[in-house]
Order: C-alpha cells, then structure tokens, then sequence
C-alpha cells in the first residue's frame, strides 16, 4: 500500500510539473544550425555585432548541440543577427538561457554593460525614497521637452520567451497578467484591450494615441517576438491615458509611465507605484547577477529606460552627437524609439545603464545626463545664430577649449597655442564663409591624442593667423616666422635625380606618393554643405574622366555604389572608410558618402580620393622601388587636373590643405621595406629616420616615408635632410 501511495505521489508530481511547464516542451521557432548561422554572421562585412565578436569557434563547439531546460538553443538566440547585420545583441530564447549558455552571454553582457573586470553583479532593486525625489522640471533648461517616460521590463516566473512560448502557453500568461492589470485601483484604473478580435474603432483609437505596437521590427520578427501573432498580446490603458502596460510585445510586460513635459518625478513616482502593485500578484523572474531577466541583454538589471522627446536639432547635427550623449551615459534614438529616425529635431534621448546599479540611480543619472545635453543645445542656438546656412554648426569656443584641457600641452600642438589671448581674440569670429576657432580645434577637443586642428576653408589661414602661425612654425620646425614656401619646382621629369631605389628587388615592397589638393573657391570638406560638396565631385569628377593615356581610368562615385565595385576597392585597397573619429569629429564625413568618390586608371597605379580629408588626394603608386616612374606618373596627373581647375595657393604657405600638416608641398612619398635586422634594432633605426627626416611605422615591413611637407621643393623632396625651408642647399643621401 505504502508503495502504491508512493507510486501516485510521484505520477502526481510529474503530471503537474509537466502541466505546469508544458512550455519546456513546446518549442515554435525553427531556425538553421548554430554553425550555419555563425558562417553568416562572419561573413557578413556589415555585421559588427557583439555577437560576432563573442561567437567563437570554441562557443560553437561547446553549445551547438546544448538545450536550456526549456528546450531553447543559442542557434535561436543568434537568429537575429544572422538576418539583421545591424542588430548589436543577441536574444535569450528563455530565461534560462543567460546561465545555459553562460560563456558566451557572460562576454556579450559584460562588454555591452562596459561592466569592470568583466564580473557581472546586480544590487537589490531600489527605487528610492519617492516622497523626497529632488529632481528639478526638465524643461527648467531651455523648455526643449516634448514629453517623458520611464518605463520597466519584466519577465513573468516559469515562462519562456518568444523563442520557446507555445501559443496555448502565451494565451495563458496573457489571461495571468491581464487579470492581474484588472485588480488595479486608483490611478493605475483602466481598460485592457487584447490585440486578437481588436475591433477596427478600438485599434484607429489606439493608433491616434500612440499606443499600439505593431509587429514592424525586423530584429525583433527573427528573435522570434512575433510568432502567433497577434495571439496572446495586448495593451492595458488607465483613464488618464497617462500609465500603459504592454503585454507580450517584447517581454512578458512593460510597464510605462508617461506625460507631457519634462516632470521626471510625477512619472516616476507613477511607475514605481505600478510595478509594486503588480509584484503583489505577480512573480518576476530575477537574478542576483542580472537583475530582472529580459528578452534582451540590453535590458538586464533594473530594465528601466528613464527617457524624454527633447528638441536639439543642433546637437544631433554634430558629427559625434552619439558618443557626446554617451559620454553623458545616454543613448539617442529616433523619435519613434529603436531603429527610427529623427522627426522634425526631436530625439528619444535615455538612460544607457541598467546593469549593476539601483532604479533610483539609473534615473538619477538620466536627469543629470539629459541637463547637461538640453543646456548644450541652448549653447549651440546661441552660438550659431548668424551662421551661413549649411555650416556645420558647433560648439562655443570657451566649451571645446575645456574640453582641450585632456591634451599633452608638450604634444598638442592645437592647445598649446590656444592661450587665453588667442580665446578672447577669436571667440564668435568668422571667415567670409563662416568657419570659426572652434571648428578648427574640435576634432581634438574631443580626441585629444590628435595634434593638429583641422581649417575649414583657406581663409583660415589668414583669418586666424596668430593662432595658426606659431603653431605652423613649431610643427614644420620654422624657425623664421617670416616664412615664405619657395615656389612648386616639380623638376625635369627627364632628368630625375634617383630612379629605382631598389633595382635588385630584395628590400622594396612597393613606392608611393601622394598629395594633398584643395580646389580654389570651395570650402573644406569639414565645414562645407551638401549642394556645394556635389558640385565639387561634379567639378573633379569631370576633369578626372577627361584624363587621358596611363591615367585614363574610371570615378566611383560612394553614393550607389554596387556591391560588386565596393568588393573589388576593398580587395584593391583603394575604399576609404567613414572611421576616423578625428576626421569625423573635425565634421569630415558629413552627409556621408554623398559627394565623395575614388578614381583609378586601368593600371591601377593612379588614384583620386576625393572629399575625403581634402578635396582631393592624388596618389601614384606601383610594386618594387622605381621612385622616377611612381613620382613622374603622379606629376603629369597634376599637371593634367589643374589645367581643368585652379589649386589653392599662397606664396607663404604653399598649397593650401585642410590639415597644416600638409601645407607646403602636400606632398608624402613613402616605401614599404622589407629590412628585418634594421627593424629588429629600433634604436639604430631611429637614428637614420632622424638623420633623413623619415618617419618609420609598421612591424614586419616598414613604411618609410618623408616627415616634412612645408619645406621642400618637389623634385628633391624625399632625400632632404634639411628642415629649414630657407635654406636651399640641403643634402642628398
């Protein structure tokens, strides 16, 4: 008796469990094998997801053939990203899958969080004292907020996610929290409408409000947030249209608070409120590592996304407007959330942590975060009033030059001039077309290893002369602060005093040289707008395709440009990228890629960047060591392109470049050698790239080439030891 009594017991037990976990059997979404998924993941040259960087060979191997306890898989999880290359994160299939598949969410997470030493911990949820929240009205700064809202995630105990949600099992935990949302009072009092048998009034209604989500999102649809649907899902409204709870959109629940205005407090309170009523009939799923679980990594810990609709078409127009937000540890998005664009100016601007740190944190450092952006958009309106149109605007002066205080005064050539005097001589001064002190000095400003400003036009030069001057001198190594650039001498092309530098083939890998040119009458591409940049690709663009002989080639405009061209540059070495944070950040790669192309002959031994750092780079290069034909090919392209336009030119500074770097000659020849015992003694390197004015760079081949731009003639210019641009009779090797 006593064994059959034991016996029903444990049929008891199992029947139950198996009732009440009857999703752990019950897997929907089908996908291709983990293997499969990482090949495309890796392949895709679009893709710079956190998934890619964590999906390792080792990963694959060690969880290909592992299921959670809910029968999800990391082939699931990583679906999205094999079919969405933007998308940054993987999806948990379950709430399980954060601890199944450990080392690779672990690594995903604690890069993603930026957590410190890479250990994952999450404090006790804490909102805070609510009755003495202290934050001041957000429109207090320059009344720029549209609305506010902060809502929270939460993952109902014991079921799965879209992944491994069965669609008896998403009904049921739909009915569950429903009928939790109908035992709320007071404030939080409302209506539920599910999204199946909607009648046509309710959901035009709800549209016109802003309240209804759809199954738009092409990330979330290959995560698997859309199957059944609309079965199972729906939205909870409270009178005032001010609390609004959405159930099975992407998580189990999210609980939002919202009004008009820049009241941080009000809709904070109110959500804080609401989540603790629900917590008396709901179990959430949480984690002493992550926090409340979620659908998305992104949302791990306190889930709470503090945000506001602010106006600062300014401060989105900077060319770092993200990393400026982030710096403030706040995330932008278009105006209608993830994956939108921005409306009229207006931006979703919110809090980027949610890991490791309590709710009354996160939103306290949102407030901060959003001020100090809203009263830099009030800087910027004020600064740039008067701007020509179509210039990029910018910051003040006084509020970059703080920020240039980061920078090595020994190294900096930017800030070590930038003295108080020069401060107040300059701040709000423009050229004829508008470019100030501050644009020139932003790109380091906010890299502050970089070293030299950037001009936005040529009258820089002259506009801003004391600043530029000294600095020119010091960089070039000028000792008379007179100079004068000697005239261009491109020499006798027939009678060229070197010719191949290596004609045994043993060291040279190849020779290169370029220059610098900007077209007179444009501005710099840091500063110009988007119809005067197209009208100078229409200008270069035509004088390229009336090249004629070995510099005969072909433009590739980057705007439409096919898949197959894009391959065949990157496989040539030939496509410049948008990367450069100090190009972008001096406004280089504004309107990106509009206006912008590359030219190469048939040869493929001539080659035209234009607008990429100046209006035209014009490169000349070959394998082996033969400097004569590499320098002359490059000369008599010149000396064709300028007879369709006119070059930039001053007597004092040479050819006139974006960069004083390259001012002068604009000119770099350069050499990839192989030396291995030299390299292997950097010290006795060293001494001979200072003895001829090379600089070296590189590991297992060097690239060698010329230090100095400003003060030399063309024709001698890589064997000069001599920097004095004065003194003419200089050395050879």
């Amino acid at each position: 008796m006593i064994y059959i009594d034991t016996f029903i017991k444990v049929i008891r037990f199992i029947r139950s469990s198996f009732v009440s976990s009857h999703i752990l059997y019950s897997v929907n979404m089908q996908v291709d094998s983990l293997k499969n998924l990482q090949t495309k993941i890796k392949s895709d040259e679009q893709n710079h997801s956190l998934t890619k960087k964590y999906l390792t060979d080792d990963i694959v191997n060690k969880y290909q053939s592992i299921k959670t306890n809910m029968g999800g898989t990391l082939a699931q999880c990583v679906n999205t990203n094999a079919r969405n290359p933007k998308a940054l994160l993987p999806r948990a299939c379950d709430l399980n899958a954060y601890e199944t598949f450990k080392d690779f969410f672990d690594a995903v997470i604690a890069d993603y969080h930026k957590v410190p030493g890479g250990k994952i911990q999450h404090p006790k949820s804490n909102f805070g004292d609510i009755k003495s929240l202290s934050f001041s009205d957000l429109n207090t700064y320059g009344n720029l907020v549209v609305s506010t809202r902060v809502r929270l995630g939460r993952t109902v105990e014991g079921f799965g996610f879209g992944p491994t949600l069965s669609k008896e099992t998403r009904i049921e935990l739909e009915k569950k929290i429903s009928t939790a949302l109908s035992n709320l009072s007071g404030e939080y009092e409302g209506t539920y409408y599910p999204l199946t048998g909607m009648s046509e009034e309710d959901r035009l209604k709800l549209i016109s409000d802003h309240f209804l989500f759809r199954n738009d999102d092409s990330v979330l649809e290959a995560a698997g947030g859309y199957i059944d649907w609309p079965t199972g899902r729906g939205i909870f409204i409270n009178k005032q249209k001010n609390f609004l709870v959405w159930i099975n959109e992407e998580d189990h629940i999210r609980v939002i608070s919202m009004q008009k205005g820049g009241d941080l407090i009000a809709v904070y309170k109110r959500l804080a409120g609401a989540i603790q009523e629900l917590s008396k009939s709901l179990k959430f799923a949480f984690s002493d590592r992550f926090g409340f679980i979620t659908f998305c990594p992104s949302n791990l810990g306190t889930t709470l996304r503090a945000s506001v609709h602010a106006k600062v078409p300014m401060l989105a127009s900077l060319p770092n407007f993200k990393e400026i937000c982030e710096k403030h540890g706040i995330q932008a998005r278009g105006t209608h959330g993830e994956h939108t664009e921005s409306v009229g100016g207006i931006y979703d601007l919110s809090n980027k942590r949610r890991l490791g740190l309590t709710e009354i944190d996160a939103v306290t450092e949102m407030h901060s975060g959003v001020r100090a952006l809203l009263e830099l958009e009030v800087m910027l309106q004020e600064y740039n009033k008067g701007a020509p149109e179509g210039v990029m605007p910018v910051e003040p002066l006084t509020y970059l030059a703080k920020l240039l205080e980061g920078a090595s005064i020994e190294k900096c050539y930017a800030r070590k001039y930038l003295t108080p005097e020069i401060i107040k001589k300059y701040d709000g001064k423009r050229t004829t077309h508008g470019a100030t002190l501050a644009h020139m000095i932003r790109n380091v400003a906010y890299n502050n290893r970089s070293i030299c400003p950037r001009t936005g036009e040529a009258e820089c030069y002259s506009t801003f002369i004391d600043y530029l001057d000294p600095l020119i001198c010091d960089y070039h190594n000028v000792k008379d602060p007179s100079f004068k650039h000697p005239a261009p001498t491109f020499g006798d092309l027939s009678k060229l005093p070197f010719g191949d530098l290596d004609p045994t083939g043993k060291f040279i890998v190849s020779t290169r040289v370029r220059v610098g040119r900007s077209v007179e009458g444009f501005l710099f591409p840091t500063i110009m707008s988007k119809s005067d940049r197209l009208k100078l690709e229409q200008v270069i663009s035509g004088a390229l395709k009336g090249l004629t002989g070995e510099h005969a080639g072909t433009y590739y405009p980057l705007t439409n440009m096919t898949e197959e061209d894009r391959k065949q540059l990157v496989e040539d070495h030939f496509l410049f990228k948008n990367d450069d944070p100090v190009l972008r950040d001096a406004g280089g790669y504004r309107d990106w890629p509009v206006g912008r192309g590359i030219f190469h002959n048939k040869a493929k031994t001539f080659l035209v960047w234009v607008c990429e750092e100046d209006h035209m780079r014009i490169i000349s290069m070959q394998k082996g060591g033969d400097l004569a034909s590499v320098y002359k090919r490059l000369i008599e392209g010149i000396n064709a392109i300028g007879k369709s336009m006119k070059f930039a030119h001053s007597d004092k500074y040479g050819y006139i470049t974006c960069c004083p770097s390259n001012l002068g000659t604009s000119m770099r020849a350069s050499v990839l050698l192989k030396i291995p015992k030299l390299s292997a003694q950097p010290k006795k390197l060293n001494e001979i790239c200072e003895k001829y004015i090379l600089q070296a760079r590189g590991k297992f081949y060097l690239l060698l080439f010329n230090s100095q731009y400003v003060s030399f003639k063309y024709y001698i210019f890589v064997f000069y030891k001599h920097r004095n641009p004065l003194d003419k009779n200089c050395n050879g090797l």
